[in-house]
């Protein structure tokens, strides 16, 4: 059938908004005084929905979040996008389905084997079929059976596009439905509307608060000969597009849904793929057997009788899914920082976000209150006129959200996180990274924007910087997170990995700007300049030394650190550090002694590092446990010690206290608050109290807090409270 417009297709109808949902509770001790109260019932309601390219994806890349999103008791929808019949035909990709709801039975507690209600679920390309699980129908699997066809090689510098790739950018115009064995749907037909249009239709039914999905842009594998070429490679890049192709389809039905839904809190965060192995391992013992159990499962590793003449899952994986290294890391696409907690110049908290594709703010209703006012939306009307360096702009509303015009279907949305910088006055410079979707021309971009506070508490328009160039290869994709910092000369540095894994910085000079927005002869914004590095990853650090200097820290196949003083050069400065699981968080104390809280590769272990000024970082780290966790941590300096939150075990906040640096001795943790969660915040309030947070699945921001002031006696902790 011709390609029509999405703005052409009709509606399949909304889904029913369901009621609130309690919270799972779990902890990592039985210990009763190591549990933070967490609260008895989340603000709303919370539904999760993940969109796939192969009925393995979820379990490999995704997990332990849908695990633990499914022990939350809300509703959790999986979307398998392909058939995924490659090596096999139509009665292996029947296998791999069963192999998949028996691995989503696991996770629901029920048995491998137990039934599931099968209907056929109309849709813009044929028929699919939805799956619920009978022992929980909150638990569900929908297979739109879209053949996955075969591989277009993969030489470095052709399009090699996978035929899912291919559809969204065009170079296919259809792609079938190939029905597995014993499926009672017909077939069909998806065009790259239809199936923006499901994915549309399937995110309006099932009214999600939290989407995942792929990588939408995956790492350059890089140049020349000694990088090495694995069999995973799409080109240069570092996963299966089918599984960035998904991502795009699922950005662009996204955009869809927030347009035709309004502002809402529906997060989206993306998921490294095949990526995973070529990095140090982040997941320590915990996750790393459950989500190799949930895979087994899958995998058929038993062997077990089930009557399915088709099988009972996927032979391929078996009992050996670990080999290729991908179970072994569960990665955020976006990791951000920790840093979105900070005083006002009042002394109030603030806590910044990203919720439903905008930034936003909450703010302390009185300084030390422990109450936040509702969250307000940070103004950014960007225009072309707000653009720095020749990037194209876009006009957006006062959300951040690019609104339709009649002649295209672009779209923007931060990315699920923001940087947030501090100057000397206590205003606020946020840097995010924003997606550009536009799958009528089938293309997907990112830029980095940056907004800066004004002296009424009012954000200047969002500006534009562009995004940085990898110095070789020329490609600005693969844009990692921007990190912000100003040093003590009121110089604002916004820094990001590039897509030759090497890192970009871009400056500007607040000192001499005004307070209330840009002028004609504000200083301008420098060009992107790389500053070196190699095979860094995404999850940049900084933070200001007590002589008022940048120190730029990243972890990658080496620990790297710059430092930019006053003459305003980059240095590189040499470090004997091991490569870490997962992004660094680095924090200077009032001493300028230097605190980093990481995690050890391969184990998942919390530790924290001390550096004294001018001097070198601790070679042996204290192990603080905490291996039910994965990603960035929050790291809060407290008297000789310091407080570390992560997402810990289940996704919960977990909370450690190490009362001595350099000790284990007294070291105590708590588990509680909303979950599951990433990229928890800590910081001190006006009284001294210390103040961890999180942003719930239900886009809500919950806080609770500890009297530091003469711990270890007053190890009690508040009430989680939602603003």
């Amino acid at each position: 059938m011709p390609n029509v417009s999405r703005r052409e297709v009709g509606l399949l109808g909304m889904g029913l908004l369901a009621t609130g949902v309690l919270g799972a509770d779990g902890a990592v001790t039985d210990a009763a005084d190591q549990r933070l109260p967490r609260p008895a019932r989340l603000t709303g309601r919370v539904a999760f929905l993940q969109v796939v390219a192969h009925p393995d994806d979820d379990l490999y890349f995704l997990n332990p979040d849908v695990a633990d999103s499914v022990r939350t008791g809300g509703e959790v929808t999986t979307v398998v996008l392909t058939a995924a019949e490659a090596g096999g035909g139509a009665r292996f990709a029947a296998a791999r389905q069963h192999g998949l709801r028996s691995a989503y039975a696991r996770m629901a507690g029920a048995d491998e084997d137990d039934p599931w209600r099968t209907t056929a679920l109309v849709t813009r390309g044929g028929a699919a079929r939805l799956c619920e699980l009978r022992a929980n129908p909150q638990v569900r699997l929908v297979f739109l059976d879209i053949s996955m066809g075969g591989y277009w090689g993969s030489v470095p510098g052709d399009e090699n596009h996978t035929p899912l790739a291919a559809l969204y950018h065009g170079t296919e115009t259809t792609r079938p439905v190939l029905r597995p064995d014993e499926d009672a749907v017909s077939g069909g037909v998806y065009t790259r509307d239809q199936l923006v249009g499901t994915l549309t239709d399937l995110m309006d039914r099932f009214a999600p608060t939290v989407i995942r999905t792929m990588d939408p842009d995956p790492e350059r594998r890089g140049m020349g000969p000694q990088e090495r070429v694995w069999a995973t490679d799409s080109g240069v890049h570092t996963d299966n597009e089918d599984h960035t192709a998904t991502a795009w389809f699922t950005y662009a039905a996204y955009a869809d849904h927030r347009a035709r839904r309004g502002p809402s809190e529906v997060g989206l965060d993306s998921y490294i793929g095949y990526g995973n192995a070529r990095w140090k391992h982040n997941l320590g013992g915990p996750n790393a057997r459950e989500k190799l159990k949930f895979l087994g499962v899958y995998g058929w590793a038993d062997r077990r009788r089930c009557g399915d003449p088709v099988g009972c899952g996927d032979q391929t994986v078996g009992g050996d899914a670990a080999r290729p290294g991908w179970s072994q890391s569960t990665n955020l696409r976006h990791p951000g920082t920790t840093d979105w907690l900070r005083l006002d110049p009042a002394g109030r908290l603030r806590a910044f976000a990203v919720v439903g594709g905008q930034a936003v703010v909450w703010r302390e209703t009185a300084a030390g209150s422990g109450r936040f006012d509702v969250a307000v939306g940070i103004e950014s009307v960007a225009s072309a006129a707000n653009v720095e360096g020749g990037a194209q702009g876009s006009q957006s509303s006062p959300f951040g959200v690019t609104p339709r015009r009649p002649d295209q279907n672009t779209a923007a949305a931060l990315t699920p996180h923001v940087s947030v910088a501090v100057d000397g006055s206590g205003r606020a410079h946020l840097a995010g990274l924003r997606a550009i979707t536009d799958p009528d021309r089938g293309t997907w971009t990112h830029e980095i924007v940056v907004t800066s506070e004004r002296a009424d508490g009012t954000f200047q328009p969002w500006t534009s910087l562009g995004a940085p160039t990898g110095p070789r290869s020329m490609d600005a994709h693969a844009v990692g997170c921007p990190e912000a910092a100003v040093d003590g000369r009121g110089v604002l540095h916004v820094f990001a990995r590039n897509a030759d894994n090497s890192v970009s910085w871009r400056h500007r000079d607040l000192a001499n700007g005004p307070a209330n927005g840009p002028a004609p002869d504000a200083p301008p914004w420098s060009d992107w300049r790389d500053i070196g590095g190699h095979q860094v990853r995404d999850g940049l650090t900084a933070t200001i030394t007590r002589t008022g200097d940048v120190e730029l820290h990243a972890n990658g196949h080496a620990f790297w650190t710059w430092r930019i003083g006053a003459d305003g050069e980059p240095r590189a400065v040499r470090t004997y550090l091991p490569p870490l699981g997962d992004p660094p968080t680095v924090r200077t104390r009032h001493d300028g002694c230097m605190l980093m809280a990481a995690r050890q590769a391969n184990t998942g272990e919390l530790t924290v590092r001390s550096r004294p000024p001018d001097g070198a970082w601790g070679q042996v780290p204290v192990d603080l446990g905490g291996t039910g966790g994965f990603g960035v941590m929050a790291l809060q300096p407290h008297g000789n010690g310091a407080f570390v939150a992560q997402r810990g075990r289940h996704g919960l906040v977990e909370t450690v206290w190490q009362p001595n640096l350099g000790q284990q001795k007294g070291v105590r943790r708590w588990v509680g608050g909303p979950g599951p969660i990433h990229r928890p915040a800590l910081a001190t309030d006006a009284h001294g109290l210390a103040v961890v947070a999180a942003v719930g699945p239900d886009g809500a921001l919950y806080t609770a807090r500890i009297d530091a002031a003469d711990l270890p006696r007053t190890l009690e902790w508040r009430a989680w409270r939602a603003a």
